[in-house]
């Protein structure tokens, strides 16, 4: 029966409410857009839905393929997801802090991809740095893999659907778009690190296409570059946030501490790639 209901409620907020959101801005400067903070919800309710599904088919093991296949929607939401799991079934931590890293890991992916479909010259430029990144998170996951496996512990399945979770998500969505689009008029061009920063914390993807697209008219490659990068860790940041802030204890270490590496990393190829 909880299935059955939390089956309709996905349906209403996907297929009744978000066609019916106007995909416009409102307010001083078009800062709020009804249709895309509601997508977030839709979204994050789709991992979590899809996420209790997959672990009923294929148990533990099911985490890994809903992290990876997660982050190419949302790695955002992936981590949200999974956090919020990781208090119910604080048994296996292993698992779902892996899921959420390899979340990560297809962002890394998709990154690479959008930015090569839209300007392949920026994206011999990010590659190097991107790649090291790839590099570090595949090895880190495999060893987190060996002992995650290791855990046979049986999977406490809870509600299929949890929109509170995703309604706080959508509503800080909607704030760092705010705080994107002001600092984007008010600073313009000298602006772009900080936009580059701000838009990291909400989405990745909006910064990247933007970024790729001023390459050879508006910007240097240089400045294209770590603009990316800095969306980039900035997101890995928010995420080190939600999991170490929403989930259990283990769980948000792990997750937290192997982000800051990243972001450190991350940093330090900014001054030398």
């Amino acid at each position: 029966k909880k299935e059955l209901v939390d089956t309709l409620k996905f349906a209403v907020i996907a297929f009744v409410i978000l066609p019916f959101l106007p995909d416009k801005g409102y307010g001083p400067l078009g800062i709020f857009n009804p249709h895309q903070v509601w997508l977030m919800v839709v979204f994050i309710s789709a991992i979590s839905f899809g996420g209790y599904i997959t672990l009923k088919w294929l148990g533990e093991k099911g985490i890994t393929l809903a992290g990876l296949l997660g982050g190419v929607a949302s790695s955002t939401a992936t981590t949200l997801s999974f956090s919020e799991r990781s208090r119910k079934e604080g048994k296996i931590f292993r698992a779902l802090a892996l899921g959420v890293i390899l979340a990560n890991l297809s962002m890394f992916v998709r990154v690479l991809v959008l930015v090569f479909v839209v300007n392949a010259s920026i994206f011999w430029e990010i590659l190097p740095s991107v790649l090291i990144l790839i590099v570090l998170t595949s090895i880190f996951s495999y060893f987190l893999w060996k002992k995650a496996k290791k855990v046979k512990a049986k999977v406490h399945l809870t509600s299929p659907l949890r929109l509170g979770p995703a309604l706080k998500f959508g509503a800080f969505f909607a704030v760092i778009v705010m705080l994107t689009k002001i600092a984007n008029v008010y600073f313009s061009a000298r602006g772009i690190y900080l936009v580059s920063f701000f838009s990291g914390f909400a989405d990745v993807d909006a910064i990247v296409l933007s970024l790729a697209q001023l390459v050879d008219t508006t910007i240097t490659l240089k400045v294209a570059h770590d603009g990316i990068l800095i969306g980039i860790l900035t997101n890995i940041l928010a995420k080190g946030g939600i999991a170490y802030w929403l989930g259990g204890k283990e769980f948000g270490k792990i997750v937290l501490s192997f982000f800051l590496v990243l972001v450190v990393i991350g940093t330090v190829l900014l001054y030398f790639l």
